[in-house]
């Protein structure tokens, strides 16, 4: 079940928006209602998605919330940049509760605080870059997600000395893809990101926080 509701929300992202963005992807919730499953995101399953992802405020920064509890509910927003123009990427998240006995490697164990994905390309040939959170695989790991051979993981962040406190994360994704795939696309486009706080495979808990996803130029990175 896992396999198949992964690939169908990777396949789900809309063709029907221009090619180039007119504009780099820059995702923030100052315009969204308090408690609610953030606008312009889409899930498989909403009714699931509202239990697990609303929009939460503090102070004056408001950001996405995951309160994962035994779930796998993954939402995405649909928007297209070319990465030759905005290869990086920046966000914030804030790991809070761990799920327990994980290990990202492994179809059994494969649950984590925080994953943010870059998904690229066209039916039938998707692709996705997912950067997570783990609890217990270093930083610098990349393998292949046990569910989806093109799915490829990134360990940013590793354990719990900086638990409960936002990092800010910018990432070359350009650079990255090529790493990660080759020269299967000499100018890829991304297609949307997604976002998934799981706990379903260890059967336990999880919570994270996501904040300010944007795509900027190399002469834009600050």
């Amino acid at each position: 079940m896992k396999i198949r509701l992964l690939l169908i929300i990777l396949l789900s992202v809309s063709w029907s928006i221009p090619l180039f963005a007119q504009t780099p992807i820059n995702i923030v919730f100052r315009a969204e209602e308090i408690g609610k499953f953030p606008s312009d995101w889409k899930s498989m399953d909403k009714s699931d998605a509202q239990n697990v992802y609303s929009v939460q405020e503090e102070g004056k920064n408001k950001f996405i919330h995951a309160d994962s509890k035994g779930s796998w509910v993954q939402i995405g927003f649909e928007k297209k940049w070319t990465l030759k123009e905005f290869p990086i990427l920046q966000w914030k998240w804030r790991a809070v509760l761990f799920p327990t006995g994980t290990d990202e490697r492994e179809r059994n164990r494969n649950d984590s605080v925080l994953g943010l994905y870059v998904v690229f390309g066209h039916l039938p040939f998707i692709r996705a870059i997912k950067y997570i959170w783990s609890d217990t695989l270093p930083v610098g790991a990349s393998f292949n997600s046990p569910y989806a051979k093109n799915t490829k993981i990134i360990v940013v962040q590793s354990g719990r000395t900086l638990r409960g406190t936002w990092v800010q994360e910018r990432h070359d994704i350009l650079f990255d893809f090529h790493q990660l795939f080759g020269e299967v696309e000499k100018n890829p486009v991304a297609a949307g990101i997604a976002i998934l706080t799981d706990s379903d495979n260890t059967n336990s808990h999880a919570i994270g926080d996501y904040a300010d996803i944007q795509a900027v130029s190399k002469e834009g990175e600050n």
